[in-house]
């Protein structure tokens, strides 16, 4: 397991759409050295539904992926569930104050190794989120 936080300078109604619309999607969920891009992302916000879409990087390469939402309670909390490597990731928004966020971002089920892979390639993503909502 591993945790990790983030402050976003918006609210959790906003902040919310990191997880239900394509753009702000696409904005914080890449890998190093790949996009996401938005018209390649399709979300079905539901216990059960799936968010889908491709990492684009040099020349042919693209990476499809998928995690499924096991619950909803938005603008409060998501958990997420990905099949390969098997993880689920449960992330609260608390309002702060200033109309800004506090993301905790809880990760369970992955290998040590696989924790200490993926860990750093999170933190980015979660800067790249604070980064679209500060705009």
């Amino acid at each position: 397991m591993f945790t990790l936080q983030q402050v976003i300078d918006a609210p959790p109604t906003e902040v919310a759409r990191a997880f239900t619309e394509p753009e702000p999607f696409a904005a914080w969920f890449v890998a190093e050295g790949f996009t996401t891009p938005a018209d390649r992302v399709h979300i079905d916000v539901r216990p059960g539904g799936l968010i889908s879409a491709v990492f684009v990087g040099e020349g042919e390469t693209e990476v499809p992926f998928s995690l499924h939402f096991a619950e909803v309670d938005l603008p409060r909390s998501v958990v997420l569930r990905f099949d390969e490597p098997a993880e689920e990731i449960t992330v609260q928004l608390s309002e702060l104050d200033g109309g800004r966020t506090q993301l905790d971002y809880r990760s369970v089920g992955l290998s040590a190794e696989g924790e200490e892979t993926i860990k750093p390639g999170v933190a980015m993503m979660l800067g790249h989120m604070a980064s679209y909502f500060s705009r």
